[in-house]
């Protein structure tokens, strides 16, 4: 079911890309540091998001590391205690 929702999803953003781009055929410049570059609208506006996806995709992967690697850590130090937990149990029965 998710599956296909995502799918749904994905289509409905390109459909709305494809809209998007049609709409925009105008030229735009566009001034870097150096040079200077005429492109057209639809286009930047695709760089731009695609940019920003993958930025955004970089900045979860390192948070979602660095909680992986604390709930490691975690779970390594509580571990010693369930271990000390269950061998108090086991001589009281």
């Amino acid at each position: 079911m998710f599956r296909v929702l995502k799918i749904i999803l994905v289509a409905i953003c390109l459909i709305f890309a494809f809209v998007l781009g049609s709409q925009n055929p105008h030229l735009v410049k566009i001034n870097y540091i150096i040079a200077s570059n005429t492109l057209p609208l639809a286009m930047i506006i695709s760089i731009c998001f695609a940019l920003g996806v993958v930025i955004g995709c970089f900045i979860s992967f390192k948070l979602f590391s660095q909680l992986k690697w604390q709930n490691y850590r975690l779970k390594k130090k509580l571990a010693p205690e369930k271990n000390k937990n269950k061998l108090v149990a086991n001589k009281d029965s």
